[in-house]
């Protein structure tokens, strides 16, 4: 398969196509470098040494530890961004629907019954919605705590180990 990529490559630079092997080689990278970190996660979760990873990647055992760890930490602060952007879209789109709630009663004649007991339920409604994503987002960011941990007492654990 490896000499398929390369024969392909080859023939696109040899046929006037080098914009085309140079996005294929850089999604390659893309591509090669996410598989290499899933298989040495799932060689340090298994049987295998810092030392088998490194071998397997033509590097020493600590170079493999800190690229994977190096790897691992861009994984969780890409996972706190999207956390903190979704936490941020959803109180933004709560907001929005208690607002478009409490301008259809604005637009209702003032001596309609009830008007005041629906915008309390606007209110509440708000308010729940407000800490339901709080208390999601509060989980979200303890498992990522506890994701960082272990993989932090994983890579100190096999640091030390031959």
């Amino acid at each position: 398969m490896i000499q398929t990529v390369d024969s392909y490559l080859a023939d696109a630079i040899r046929n006037g196509r080098p914009i085309e092997a140079l996005i294929a080689t850089r999604r390659l990278g893309e591509i090669t470098s996410e598989r290499a970190k899933e298989a040495a996660r799932a060689a340090t979760s298994g049987s295998w040494s810092w030392t088998d990873v490194g071998a397997a990647l033509g590097m020493t055992k600590q170079a493999a530890h800190e690229k994977l760890r190096a790897r691992v930490r861009d994984d969780l602060d890409k996972a706190r961004t999207k956390l903190h952007e979704a936490e941020e879209a959803g109180h933004a789109k709560i907001a929005r629907r208690a607002a478009r709630g409490r301008a259809r009663l604005d637009e209702a004649p003032p001596l309609t019954p009830k008007i005041e007991s629906v915008r309390q339920r606007i209110d509440e409604w708000e308010r729940s919605q407000h800490d339901k994503l709080t208390r999601n987002v509060k989980k979200g960011r303890e498992e990522l705590s506890r994701a960082e941990q272990s993989v932090q007492e994983n890579l100190n654990t096999d640091e030390y180990s031959a």
